[in-house]
This record gives C-alpha cells, sequence and structure tokens, in this order.
C-alpha cells in the first residue's frame, strides 16, 4: 500500500467517525429537545466520538471495506431514545428520525465551503490534509444522509415513513418490514442494488458546489 492509498483510506475513516458521531449526536439534542433525557443520561449527547462508536461498524468493517476498494460505509450505535417522553409522540419521533440524515446534509455543504475556503492547494502545502479531509467529509456525508432516508426499517427513513403510516397500515408494517428491514439492506448492498445512491449524492453534491460558487464568486 502505498502512501497516497494510505492517507485516502485514512482521510475516509476519520471522516466516517466525525460523521457519524455528529448524525447520532444529532439525534440526541433534538430527543432532548422534545423532552427525553434518554440518550443525554447514557453519555450520547457529546461529540466525543467514544461513546458513539460500535467496534464492528464503525472501524472494523468500514477499514475492512477500503482495504477491499470499496465505498467505505459503516454505522454507528444506537443513540437511545424513550418517545414516551416526547411532548408529541409521533412528530417527535420523526424530528428526532430526520435530525441525524438532515445533520449529515448540513455537515456535507460546510464541507463544500470549507474545501472552496481553503482554494486549490500543493501537494506539499500543509492544507492539503484538511482540503482531502473536506473533500471525504463532503461525498461520506452525502452518502450517509441519502441511505438513512430509505424508507426501510431500522434506517431514520424507516421510522419516519412507520410515523406517518395510518394505524393499520402501521400493524402491517410491523408485521412484514420491519423483522426482514436488515436482511433487505443487506441483501440490497451484496447483489449492488443501491448504487444508485451515489447519483443522488453526486447530484446532491453537485447542487451544494453550484450554491457555494455562487456565493463565493
Amino acid at each position: 500500500m502505498d502512501f497516497t492509498t494510505a492517507a485516502n483510506i485514512m482521510n475516509s475513516m476519520i471522516a466516517l467517525i466525525i460523521s457519524l458521531t455528529f448524525h447520532e449526536a444529532g439525534h440526541a439534542l433534538i430527543a432532548r429537545w422534545q423532552g427525553d433525557r434518554t440518550a443525554q443520561h447514557a453519555g450520547r449527547l457529546t461529540l466525543n466520538p467514544i461513546p458513539h462508536m460500535d467496534p464492528l461498524g464503525t472501524v472494523i468493517f468500514p477499514f475492512i471495506g477500503s482495504l477491499l476498494g470499496g465505498f467505505i460505509f459503516g454505522w454507528a450505535k444506537p443513540t437511545p431514545i424513550d418517545p414516551r417522553n416526547f411532548r408529541n409522540q409521533k412528530w417527535g419521533q420523526i424530528m428526532v428520525a430526520g435530525s441525524g440524515p438532515l445533520t449529515n446534509l448540513l455537515l456535507s455543504f460546510i464541507s463544500v465551503i470549507i474545501f472552496y475556503a481553503i482554494g486549490q492547494v500543493p501537494e506539499d502545502s500543509i492544507w492539503i490534509a484538511f482540503s482531502r479531509l473536506a473533500q471525504a467529509m463532503i461525498w461520506v456525508n452525502a452518502f450517509l444522509a441519502i441511505f438513512n432516508m430509505l424508507p426501510i426499517y431500522p434506517l431514520d427513513g424507516g421510522t419516519v415513513i412507520y410515523e406517518l403510516l395510518p394505524y393499520d397500515l402501521k400493524q402491517k408494517y410491523d408485521q412484514y418490514v420491519v423483522p426482514y428491514g436488515s436482511f433487505a439492506l443487506l441483501g440490497l448492498m451484496l447483489v449492488g442494488g443501491l448504487s444508485w445512491l451515489g447519483l443522488i449524492a453526486s447530484r446532491w453534491v453537485a447542487f451544494s458546489d453550484v450554491v457555494v460558487r455562487g456565493f463565493m464568486g
């Protein structure tokens, strides 16, 4: 493994850990705002990545994926919440679930701003590491946001869809979707059924690029 490849893997791993940390902290913050202190009491209302890290999903799985040359993907420990404490259980659930992907979209956009603020720098510049990390943050956050918006349990999008369903359809969702959601996601990933997510992520990045270029001239 050459230095450039190792540096790219390191940047992607750092970007993933930062992105997952903000994602889970976003859940915890909105849950606290809605009246539930469960995540706060569990030490999850923090930007310290350690309480959020899942050894398999945050470290081992992404690292193996990077060595195999694939897109670095992973997950953190789920943020514990108790919807019974929410001011409004239905909309509280929707806001908490949506806060994670929205946090990642915001981080992706901010990373575009940082990338253009740094500008094009030579390879021997001290800013090159920040430039490359910003690039990794742009793409990792865009992909995480879009992936988590999929309407499949246990993803955030699945929670949002569930809360918007009428009662009778919720019962069917619990019966036919919830028990098999994780297997469906795994199957889609194994057969490349989620490759189209990269196209949507690229469109978000392109949109962010146009907006930032417009403001920064």
